[in-house]
């Protein structure tokens, strides 16, 4: 009885337990920066975040079915990457890359597809919006990662910080990092877009958090209507 308890409690409150791993996951992103930092132990958590992102974001099971599979490709290349040889770095990142790309970026259209398709505003749709944010700087430091290996005169890199573009887990940190200032339009001079396509994804990336915004800011107004509507006066 208390297992069932506490397997429902899990269910009404999964998109806290998701914002939770969330925002450890930025934290452990930020300490990927350092050298010398725990790569396995970053992609065990990457690995634990993503299954969660799947069972709680992905509730239709053909749906299901198919972004686990793009998942689960992503997750052996993640892995298999320590034991790849050098040469095959770079082509295995911007696979890999582009599978978490991918991947994230259907999880925030899931997101926003069951935000509008419940015009009942509550709690649990206000923390569902704010994970989609995160997971969207998510997808949106990922896409930059793709830009950069392609084309990596798109963008300047502050000779400071650029040390960590040799890295896989050093390169998501600063790209996270500039994601995020991006979706927030915010300037810092650590990178900086200078050519297509990271001019065009910089646009697009400030226009998309305006309007995630306006999304997050609308859920928590409906909140607090419904709220004062339960009221009694």
């Amino acid at each position: 009885m208390r297992i069932m308890k506490a397997a429902g409690a899990l269910r009404t409150h999964k998109y806290v337990a998701l914002l939770a791993l969330l925002l450890v996951m930025l934290a452990i992103q930020s300490l990927d920066a350092r050298p010398g930092a725990g790569r396995l132990f970053s992609e065990a958590f990457r690995t634990v975040l993503g299954v969660a992102i799947l069972v709680v974001v992905f509730q239709r099971q053909r749906e299901r079915a198919f972004v686990a599979a793009i998942f689960a490709a992503a997750v052996a290349i993640g892995w298999g990457r320590h034991l790849s040889p050098a040469n095959l770095d770079y082509a295995l990142s911007l696979v890999l890359r582009a599978l978490m790309s991918l991947y994230l970026w259907l999880a925030v259209w899931a997101i926003l597809r069951d935000l509008f398709g419940e015009p009942a505003a509550g709690a649990a749709n206000v923390v569902g919006a704010i994970c989609g944010y995160i997971i969207a700087g998510d997808a949106w430091a990922n896409t930059n990662a793709i830009a950069y290996l392609l084309v990596p005169v798109a963008y300047s890199i502050n000779p400071e910080v650029d040390a960590l573009l040799v890295d896989w887990d050093g390169r998501l940190a600063l790209f996270s990092y500039y994601s995020f200032a991006q979706m927030l339009t915010l300037g810092y001079s650590d990178v900086t877009p200078v050519r297509t396509p990271a001019t065009t994804l910089s646009l697009l990336g400030a226009l998309f958090g305006l309007f995630y915004t306006a999304v997050v800011v609308s859920q928590f107004v409906g909140l607090a209507q419904s709220v004062r509507r339960e009221t009694p006066s």
